[in-house]
């Protein structure tokens, strides 16, 4: 009786998992259709900036919600970041770095081989581009709404100690690690700017790895790169590279930086 348990258990864990990949195949597959059932090139940049954007406040939202909802720790969003990072220690890979803040010159050191942007930090409008948060507290979320609003509007030139954005290329989103619980409420009400800290340029990845809906694989044999991340997180970080790709292809640049460093100047 207790075989017959075993193996009716491990049927069901099987079917469920054969399920669970045939969903995040047909997911993956929607995304994928809608951009290349555009004929002209423009027309692909487009859908794939809107479905960006529609992604990372699915993600935004989804996060927030789970704040308020659940006792355990929401999922978070940031970790993206870490899967792409992690692939390129995988693939042992160097990607551009472009460092957007003043770096004392006892610290240069610590940032060989990357490029240092003598402007500063990149300005840019609350909502202009897809900032992917991770607003973890709920007591947070919600608090901010008020502090923050038409009157009282977030300026994260004023508060850019606090913030920790990076813009990832060419996914064509910020990454936020600092200040997400006031970068959300402020694009709640689209009202305010903030700053890009860094940029990391991500393109060398797509000539060695793809995402097929359920897994990142290396190119040069297909083998799976093993992640040990929530599988949602995971999926949608996929989605996203791969919608990454769609610009890539285009040489679609958001920022004269990463135009720079694509052309090697």
């Amino acid at each position: 009786m207790l075989n017959f348990l075993r193996k009716l258990f491990s049927s069901i864990q099987g079917s469920k998992s054969v399920i669970d990949y045939k969903g995040y195949k047909n997911k993956f597959t929607n995304y994928m259709n809608m951009v290349e059932g555009c004929s002209k090139n423009e027309d692909r940049v487009r859908t794939a900036q809107n479905l960006l954007m529609v992604v990372v406040e699915y993600l935004n939202f989804d996060e927030a919600i789970q704040a308020v909802e659940t006792n355990h720790e929401a999922q978070d969003n940031s970790l993206i970041e870490d899967i792409y990072n992690e692939i390129v220690y995988e693939i042992d890979l160097t990607i551009n770095e472009i460092i957007c803040r003043s770096i004392h010159p006892d610290d240069a050191k610590y940032y060989k081989n990357k490029t240092i942007r003598e402007q500063g930090p990149i300005e840019i409008m609350v909502k202009e581009l897809p900032i992917l948060l991770n607003p973890w507290n709920s007591n947070r979320i919600i608090s901010n709404l008020d502090t923050i609003n038409n009157q009282n509007p977030f300026y994260g030139d004023r508060y850019s100690y606090n913030i920790e954005n990076h813009y990832v290329y060419p996914m064509d989103i910020a990454i936020c690690n600092g200040a997400n619980h006031s970068q959300f409420a402020a694009r709640m009400i689209n009202k305010g700017n903030t700053v890009i800290k860094e940029v990391r340029d991500y393109s060398v990845l797509y000539d060695h790895v793809y995402f097929d809906g359920k897994d990142y694989r290396n190119k040069e044999g297909h083998l799976i790169i093993s992640l040990d991340y929530n599988k949602k997180v995971i999926f949608y970080s996929g989605v996203i590279f791969e919608l990454g790709r769609f610009l890539l292809d285009a040489d679609y640049h958001r920022f004269e930086e990463t135009r720079k460093t694509a052309l090697g100047l």
